[in-house]
C-alpha cells in the first residue's frame, strides 16, 4: 500500500513538471528503456535528422542512460540574444519597484559590480537615484566561454541569489543531521526521475520560476517536491545535511563545486557519477560527469540531505 502511494504521488508530481517542461528542447535528453529516435523526435519537437546530426549517429540503435544533445538547428539561445541587446550606458536612473536584480538584468552589469560602485543594496536604493554602471562586459558565445569567465558569472549568480533570499547569512558549520528520511529507495530514486525531467529547461541568472532557473533554485526546488526545504543559496546549501566522502556519493546527495568564492555551484548526484545541474554555460539543465576536468578540479565537497536510517547511511 505504502509502495503504491509512494508511486501515485511520483506520477502526479511527474505530471506538473510536465507544464513546467513545455518549454522548447535546447540541451540534453536522457534516453529511456524502450525509446528510440522517433519517439524522443516526438517528445522535444526536434526532428530525426537533426537529432542525428547533432550526435553522430550513423543508425538508429541508442542505449538506456545515454545522453543526446537536443537543439534545434540554427537555434540562437534566448538568454545570448537578450545579452546582445543591452544598451551600453554610464548611469542608470532608478525606476519605482527596482532592485539591484531588475537593474542587471536591464544593464546587464552585475548586482554584485553595482553595489560595489555605488555602495548600495536593494533595500536602499531610491527612485530618481543615478547609478554608476561600468561598460557592459562583451558578449561571449555559450560555448566558448572560458573557466575564469565561468567562475565569475556563477560567482555572480550566487551573490543575486544572496539578495534574492534578503541577505540571510549561514553558519559556516554544518549541522550534520539530516533533514529528513526517505520512504523508501524507490522514493529516493522518483527524486532523480524528476529532475532529469527538467533537462533543457532554461537557465537564468538569480532565476527561480519556469521562465528560467539557477543552480541552487534548481535544487531547492527538486527537494521542494519531497518535502525538504533547503537554503536559497550553493554556499547556504552546503552547511546543511550530513557531510559525505566523494566515493560515497548515492543519489539525491548534493554536490558542490569552487568557483571564485569557495561554494559557488551545485548540483544533484544522480549514480554512475554523474549530476544534473543548472548550468551557465549550457543555458539550461543538463547532466555532467565529476570526471570532467573542469569539475573534478573544482569539486569541493558533498552532503546528504535526507537519508534510509537514522544514521545518515544509504
Amino acid at each position: 500500500m505504502k509502495r503504491r502511494t509512494i508511486v501515485s504521488w511520483g506520477l502526479s508530481v511527474l505530471f506538473l513538471l510536465f507544464c513546467f517542461h513545455t518549454v522548447a528542447y535546447a540541451g540534453q535528453y536522457k534516453v529511456k528503456n524502450g525509446e528510440n529516435l522517433s519517439l524522443i523526435s516526438k517528445r522535444t519537437g526536434v526532428s530525426v535528422a537533426v537529432i542525428k546530426e547533432a550526435n553522430h549517429l550513423t543508425g538508429n540503435t541508442l542505449k538506456p542512460g545515454q545522453i543526446l544533445n537536443i537543439t534545434q538547428k540554427n537555434s540562437a539561445s534566448p538568454v545570448l540574444a537578450k545579452s546582445k541587446s543591452h544598451p551600453a550606458a554610464s548611469t542608470y536612473k532608478v525606476k519605482k519597484g527596482d532592485t539591484l536584480i531588475t537593474i542587471a538584468r536591464k544593464t546587464g552589469i552585475s548586482a554584485k559590480q553595482i553595489a560595489a560602485l555605488n555602495h548600495v543594496t536593494s533595500r536602499n536604493l531610491r527612485a530618481g537615484r543615478n547609478l554608476i554602471l561600468s561598460k557592459p562586459k562583451p558578449v561571449v558565445s555559450s560555448t566558448t566561454v572560458s573557466e575564469e569567465g565561468e567562475d565569475l558569472l556563477e560567482e555572480e549568480e550566487d551573490a543575486a541569489s544572496s539578495d534574492l533570499s534578503g541577505g540571510i547569512a549561514c553558519e559556516e558549520k554544518a549541522t550534520e543531521e539530516l533533514l529528513g528520511k526517505w520512504g523508501s529507495a524507490d522514493e529516493r530514486k522518483l527524486l532523480i526521475k524528476v529532475s532529469t525531467g527538467f533537462l533543457g529547461a532554461p537557465y537564468r541568472f538569480g532565476g527561480a520560476t519556469v521562465k528560467g532557473i539557477d543552480c541552487s533554485a534548481f535544487v531547492r526546488k527538486m527537494y521542494e517536491f519531497f518535502d525538504i526545504t533547503l537554503p536559497r543559496t550553493a554556499h547556504e546549501q552546503s552547511f546543511v545535511g550530513v557531510r559525505v566522502d566523494r566515493n560515497e556519493l548515492v543519489e539525491g546527495d548534493l554536490v558542490f563545486f569552487r568557483t571564485k568564492k569557495p561554494i559557488g555551484h551545485v548540483g544533484i548526484y544522480i549514480g554512475n557519477n554523474e549530476f544534473v545541474h543548472a548550468s551557465y554555460r549550457a543555458k539550461s539543465v543538463r547532466i555532467d560527469s565529476l570526471d570532467q576536468p573542469y569539475f573534478q578540479k573544482r569539486f569541493q565537497r558533498a552532503v546528504r540531505v535526507k537519508g534510509l536510517d537514522d544514521n545518515g547511511g544509504t
